[in-house]
């Protein structure tokens, strides 16, 4: 079996002052946890996943209760928009006989130089019409899917006369993908900072959301589009003339940290910098990013940097202690199980994304079953996210993230990794088909019961906490 493209790339980090900074937010992981605990349970929200709905009727019999999953099932009017997303870029950017049949070739190419070739890629490639073509009509649309699962189950607190900032805009992926995914948020007044290196890209993405906003048909009472989009063209650290409720940024830093000089803990340092920089008091980030190790890596070194400089974490993380996916060794040992081989990442199966993408990913030779990406949603004010995405627990327990997919430690057990604020754990449970971890998702929430975690049960092979579900 071929291995994955990103196991081609190394790059090397220092974890010492990581590990500080760690041993720093320790001596109040029992506060955060409690915090983080008191939160899902007060303000989980409903679930639209369709698996997972089968699970809460179920509940009266189980032990364990349910939240909501980092990906939900597109919805009716999101599907709709995304199949025709090829029809909004023939307004913008139209294709010829010759460049339509020359696209699955264009797409292949760009691919490789995003991935094994990054060398023979120039920083501005966005400005060549042919990679803005290929990228457009296949990674835009790709990321619109991605960035939508996720959305949908994210809780983005925008009001009225708010800023926001998003860096690495490109084609306003990010900005397009929140209004499909969101829309009560389509007639509030905002005003979106989009940066991007590329001039190019920014023109045509302020284009295509314009066509995007005509097809949903979304304006205010005054007939006027209700988001302004102010092009800034300028890396991140760029000056901004407001301070902002939001910054985001999507597949950015995946371009930017294998070429940087700094290591990772210096680029996570210094971004959460700049973050703090630009937000407001009581700011939200939400940084996304492919889900491979390096950028699992980053925002695991970003979320110490984030918990050291006073945020709440949000989203995927259920608790506020060292993070259990860090995907590198420890130094000075921590009390909860970590998962230095591991990094944290969410994976979906593309099942119900627009066939012809799905075709057009086929003929570009990179077939599709399933996508993936890591994330990380932190505010500076925990009650500015006053209902989440996972539904009111009926009990107290601990919540769990499931991180993995189906293991098999013997024919009649399987099992899943999961991250909680007892620390890394590996969840077991025999095998029958309608197992709450053959079916669960990967991201599900599962509020356990304190009593099925004993802390003195490790698996041999990873030093994961043993916990089995009935």
């Amino acid at each position: 079996m071929q291995k994955p493209f990103y196991e081609k790339f190394v790059k090397k980090t220092s974890s010492s002052r990581a590990q500080d900074k760690a041993n720093q937010i320790q001596t109040e992981e029992n506060r955060r946890n409690q915090q983080s605990k008191e939160h899902y349970q007060k303000t989980f929200g409903r679930s639209s996943d369709r698996r997972n709905e089968q699970h809460r009727k179920k509940r009266s019999s189980t032990p364990y209760t349910f939240g909501t999953p980092v990906f939900s099932e597109l919805t009716s009017e999101v599907k709709n928009i995304l199949e025709h997303f090829p029809m909004l870029l023939d307004q913008i950017l139209p294709l010829d006989a010759k460049k339509k049949h020359l696209l699955p070739q264009h797409i292949h190419t760009l691919f490789h130089e995003l991935t094994d070739e990054r060398s023979s890629r120039k920083t501005h490639y966005l400005n060549d019409p042919v990679k803005l073509s290929a990228y457009t009509h296949y990674y835009v649309w790709w990321n619109l899917v991605r960035l939508t699962k996720l959305l949908q189950n994210l809780d983005i607190r925008l009001d009225d006369g708010d800023y926001a900032a998003d860096f690495g805009s490109g084609p306003l992926t990010f900005v397009c993908a929140l209004w499909i995914a969101k829309p009560e948020l389509r007639q509030k007044q905002l005003t979106w900072y989009c940066v991007d290196i590329s001039n190019k890209a920014l023109s045509f993405g302020e284009e295509l959301f314009l066509a995007l906003c005509a097809y949903t048909g979304k304006k205010n009472d005054a007939g006027e589009l209700p988001w302004t989009v102010k092009k800034v063209c300028g890396a991140f650290g760029t000056a901004l003339s407001e301070k902002v409720s939001l910054v985001t940024e999507a597949n950015m830093f995946n371009e930017i940290f294998w070429n940087s000089p700094l290591s990772l803990d210096d680029q996570a340092e210094k971004t959460s910098r700049t973050v703090m920089h630009y937000l407001k008091p009581n700011g939200a980030v939400l940084f996304i990013e492919p889900g491979i190790p390096l950028a699992g890596e980053f925002l695991s070194l970003l979320r110490t940097e984030f918990l050291t400089a006073g945020f709440s974490v949000y989203a995927p993380c259920p608790h506020a202690g060292v993070c259990c996916f860090p995907n590198r060794p420890t130094q000075g040992g921590t009390k909860a199980p970590v998962a230095f081989h591991k990094w944290c990442h969410f994976t979906f199966e593309t099942h119900d994304s627009p066939e012809n993408l799905l075709r057009l990913s086929e003929a570009s030779h990179l077939g599709k079953e399933r996508a993936s990406l890591s994330f990380l949603y932190g505010t500076l004010s925990l009650s500015a996210l006053s209902s989440g995405t996972a539904e009111k627990a009926s009990a107290e327990g601990i919540p769990v993230r499931i991180c993995s997919d189906i293991i098999k430690p013997n024919p009649q057990t399987i099992g899943r990794y999961a991250c909680s604020e007892k620390g890394f754990m590996l969840i077991t449970g025999h095998a029958y088909k309608e197992s709450v971890l053959n079916t669960a998702v990967s991201g599900t929430l599962l509020i356990l019961p304190e009593a099925s975690v004993k802390l003195n049960q490790r698996d041999k092979k990873t030093h994961a906490l043993l916990v089995e579900v009935p």
